[in-house]
């Protein structure tokens, strides 16, 4: 996405809503278990991290469209 060769601004929205779906559903997996698993607590963060820097880029897409 960073080059933007060859993709639309709706194949790019579109690849962003991908990942925050998919970080979410790991997320939600993980925090079933973070209370017990440092690992699932960092992984539960690590995908909020994604979820909001997808969030960034689709509203600042928005913002220039």
């Amino acid at each position: 996405m960073m080059r933007m060769q060859g993709m639309t601004p709706a194949a790019m929205m579109s690849m962003l809503d991908a990942c925050i779906a998919m970080c979410q559903v790991c997320m939600d997996e993980c925090m079933e278990h973070a209370d017990h698993s440092e690992v699932c607590k960092m992984c539960a963060q690590a995908c909020q991290a994604c979820m909001d820097a997808c969030m960034a880029m689709k509203n600042s897409m928005m913002a220039m469209g």
